[in-house]
């Protein structure tokens, strides 16, 4: 990445050469898309470069073929070259190494020295890192965007991994690491789209080429190490900083380079000893990168906000719903004492979240909720207007209160069928009065009330057409066991005529994603990835007065990256923005959480003034069990602030 001083290395030469470099691409480019095939046609696939064994009774020659993470480095004693010769030498591979790192090098640098540096050494194996210098933003130097455009560094990856290929040489790649905020990269760095207040938003952009690699290992079936995630796995998982096994904020020191060359090693072990192995399945490339450019407010430190609803000490609440009457004012709130089971609490605010109740009684058959309850308004035909609380797992049981929650059927089952966060979203229909669809998932285990595990996540739909009282028998609506769909949040358009169910991606290889129905859930359209922006668990959504949304959710990457990674957030956009997978408007912290992910799964109501209302639980404490706040605010606070932030940016 950036070399001390001076961001790159021997500048105005490379300069000129990517004058050349762009026009010739030009040429290429007109005569490649005159002659190309059509958008259906695939890439080889690898089978088809026919790779020999590697050796394992002679030396593995062996290429590093990257920038100043790869090359040698004052300061370090040992880059992850060199320790990883010393790792495959203990387990019996010898290897002649050849280090092609360059400082300051882009991908499009390394195109003019692939041949020198890597194909004259005849390797067996080269692996590959690059991003950190592409990615860049010099603003020092004028420049408004990357080094190389992302679509560019893929073009240029794509070029080293086909021509490597042909030559029957294994490709091993690797995602570049991610960087942490230093005094120095903060005065570099000083503009959007980094974002200065968070520890990650220094890889606003590098996430998204971290992602580029990930996608061509995917495309190409290749080994990759994906050090971006690794790293950003560990921290959050409590192993230990990022920022500890840098040397400056952005190169790995020997901490760093030990550790990626554990990873290097293992990796190149398994593909030595283990040739035939397949993967279990071919995964698909993801079509939305997992970083966003839209400004992110922080409303976390706004305590005038904030509203306690439920504390206990010692003791864990979480994964509240709600549901507002319709006086416009009252809002309930239920929630499990425990992780998703256990037994449901209920409060109530009469005030439009200010203040709230002690917990009221409830039906003993509350106490035995085994999942995650829901909380839902419906109407029947008659105009009959009920209350219906959900609790999964099997058999799905529903409670009933027919007085706005001041006295409650108890829990019964609504069918011999049981499922995961049931039922996660409940939406009226235009089909009659008191029609209504809601949605759960499955993963095989509850779904009949003994199953196990599939490897396969369903997400099904079922309809009421008596205002909730009964429900049909589940309906599958999509099942794979590549994109682990769940939890979903159920918006209609603005116009009435489509619905749209954002669903949470647990498998954390993709993005969320988004299904469209134009016929009241009778078909759903195939599943495509959200942006960025919208990616996350428990997505609950509300129109406000001036038409746009305010969808809220907990923070959960693919890459585990995102600057607000783990805390409850929410998006800010409008409809189109989903539909047309735009990033939206900006997004907000809504409080930060001590916690890798325990947190979310919100309610949120808009009062009739405009206040959104949003009650979540979460660790908002250190060493403290997780408890259930309301924050309280109109958007104009947060529309301020980004207005204050876009006039700066200007």
């Amino acid at each position: 990445m950036v070399d001390h001083p001076a961001i790159k290395i021997n500048r105005k030469k490379i300069d000129g050469l990517k004058v050349i470099l762009s026009v010739t691409f030009l040429f290429l480019s007109i005569l490649f898309f005159s002659t190309c095939k059509s958008k259906n046609d695939t890439p080889p696939s690898p089978s088809s470069y026919h790779l020999p064994p590697l050796p394992r009774n002679k030396p593995l020659r062996l290429v590093a073929f990257g920038d100043s993470t790869t090359a040698p480095r004052r300061g370090v004693k040992k880059v992850y070259l060199q320790r990883l010769q010393e790792k495959l030498q203990a387990a019996g591979i010898i290897t002649e190494i050849f280090n092609a790192g360059v400082p300051g090098d882009t991908t499009e640098d390394a195109r003019l020295r692939l041949r020198p540096d890597v194909l004259a050494h005849q390797p067996h194996l080269v692996i590959i890192q690059f991003g950190l210098n592409d990615a860049a933003i010099d603003f020092r130097r004028g420049r408004t965007s990357p080094w190389v455009s992302l679509d560019r560094y893929k073009e240029n990856l794509r070029y080293f991994i086909e021509t490597l290929l042909n030559r029957q040489i294994y490709v091993l790649l690797m995602t570049p690491n991610p960087m942490r905020w230093t005094h120095h990269l903060k005065r570099i760095f000083n503009q959007a789209p980094y974002n200065r207040r968070f520890p990650r938003g220094i890889n606003v952009l590098l996430r998204n080429y971290a992602w580029a690699v990930r996608n061509l290992s995917r495309e190409f079936s290749l080994p990759l190490v994906d050090v971006f995630r690794l790293l950003e796995t560990r921290e959050i998982n409590g192993e230990g900083e990022v920022n500890s096994l840098l040397s400056d904020g952005i190169h790995p020191n020997d901490l760093g380079h030990e550790l990626i060359a554990t990873w290097l090693s293992a990796k190149i072990k398994e593909i030595i000893f283990s040739p035939q192995k397949k993967p279990s399945r071919h995964l698909p490339p993801s079509s939305q990168p997992p970083g966003f450019q839209i400004p992110i407010i922080d409303l976390s430190r706004h305590g005038k906000i904030q509203v306690v609803v439920d504390k206990e000490n010692g003791q864990y609440l979480g994964h509240p719903t709600t549901v507002l009457l319709e006086d416009g004012r009252t809002i309930i709130v239920v929630y499990p004492k425990g992780h998703g089971r256990g037994a449901v609490v209920m409060k109530k605010s009469s005030d439009g979240g200010r203040t709230w109740s002690p917990r009221l009684p409830v039906p003993s058959s509350w106490a035995t909720s085994r999942e995650v309850p829901t909380i839902f308004r419906t109407i029947d035909s008659t105009g009959k207007k009920r209350l219906i609380l959900f609790s999964g797992l099997y058999p799905i049981r529903m409670s009933i209160s027919e007085d706005d929650g001041l006295t409650w059927s108890e829990l019964k089952p609504i069918g011999p069928f049981g499922g995961i966060v049931a039922m996660a979203s409940c939406i009226p229909l235009r089909t009659g009065p008191g029609h209504y669809l809601a949605m759960f998932h499955d993963d095989g285990r509850f779904i009949q009330g003994n199953g196990q595990p599939k490897g396969q996540f369903t997400l099904y739909q079922c309809f009421s057409e008596d205002g909730g009282l009964t429900w049909s028998a589940p309906q599958p609506v999509y099942s794979s066991s590549i994109f682990h769909l769940c939890e979903a949040g159920l918006i209609r358009s603005p116009d009435g005529r489509q619905i749209a169910a954002l669903l949470r991606e647990n498998s954390r290889r993709y993005n969320s994603l988004i299904i469209l129905s134009n016929n009241e859930g009778k078909t759903w359209s195939a599943p495509r990835e959200l942006p960025g922006s919208l990616t996350g668990d428990r997505h609950t959504g509300k129109y406000l007065p001036d038409g746009r949304l305010f969808i809220s959710f907990r923070d959960i990457s693919p890459d585990r990256g995102s600057p607000t990674e783990g805390d409850w957030v929410a998006w800010v956009g409008n409809y189109d923005d989903l539909v047309n997978g735009r990033e939206g408007q900006y997004r907000l912290r809504l409080m930060d959480n001590h916690h890798a992910w325990d947190c979310g799964y919100p309610g949120v109501e808009i009062l009739p003034n405009g206040t959104i209302v949003a009650v979540s639980y979460g660790h908002w404490q250190e060493e403290e069990p997780p408890y259930i706040v309301a924050v309280r605010f109109k958007l104009r606070l947060a529309d301020r602030i980004y207005k204050r932030l876009t006039e700066k940016n200007n």
